[in-house]
């Protein structure tokens, strides 16, 4: 991976790594907005609860990635993106990054609000106190696509790495019953991705090189990402 990161950078510099700046750079800003009295305008873009509208809880997803989370500082959430961002846009380009974020961020949040509003207590259903919690913050994002890069890209530490850091906060953060929730419907889509990529990738090898080993195209396209 350092390979990938190295030569991406060496090649681009930080055009490279653009979705990742921007992305940190929101995390920033939108934390700092947060601290002065422009606080209501970040609650109304980015404040997702869990009992609001879902229809307005779509509209604001692109800013909950980016809001103040609620277990974690800012650097926390500025360490995550830094990581699991820029590692996706060197291995895998800014396309599949975006398409693994979007579903995690997506189906965590979604059942975020299964959990509150309709599943029973004996599948992890939450008091209704929940419904009016924040839900923001990129956790779900983040270990949704550092699952998604530990299966493609066959390196186990990446995500290890990311969801240790995250289960160590959330465990020890106060109410976060609903965070490893999403997290583990996030951990469940990014090896959905996987799974999807792997098959494509295999597919692609019998039909166009049967002589490679499908796990041999992975990393080669990985790389060129």
């Amino acid at each position: 991976m350092r390979v990938v990161v190295t030569t991406r950078w060496r090649e681009q510099g930080l055009r490279g790594f653009a979705l990742t700046a921007l992305v940190s750079a929101a995390v920033i800003l939108v934390w700092l907005v947060d601290r002065t009295s422009a606080h209501p305008v970040v609650t109304a873009c980015c404040g997702e609860r869990v009992g609001g509208p879902l229809s307005s809880a779509l509209l604001r997803l692109p800013g909950s990635l980016v809001a103040p989370a609620p277990l974690l500082p800012v650097w926390g959430s500025l360490i995550q993106v830094l990581l699991a961002f820029g590692l996706a846009e060197a291995a895998v380009g800014v396309f599949r990054t975006v398409a693994v974020v979007g579903a995690s961020q997506v189906l965590a949040t979604l059942a975020g609000r299964y959990f509150v509003w309709y599943a029973p207590v004996a599948l992890g259903g939450l008091p209704t106190s929940w419904r009016t919690a924040l839900d923001t913050g990129p956790s779900a994002a983040t270990v949704g696509l550092a699952v998604y890069l530990a299966i493609v890209l066959g390196c186990p530490r990446i995500g290890v790495v990311v969801i240790t850091g995250i289960a160590v906060a959330v465990v020890f953060a106060p109410s976060s019953e609903l965070a490893w929730r999403e997290h583990l419907v996030a951990i469940m889509v990014g090896t959905a991705c996987a799974g999807v990529q792997l098959l494509a990738y295999r597919w692609s090898a019998r039909r166009a090189r049967p002589e490679i080993d499908a796990g041999d195209l992975v990393r080669e396209q990985s790389v060129r990402g």
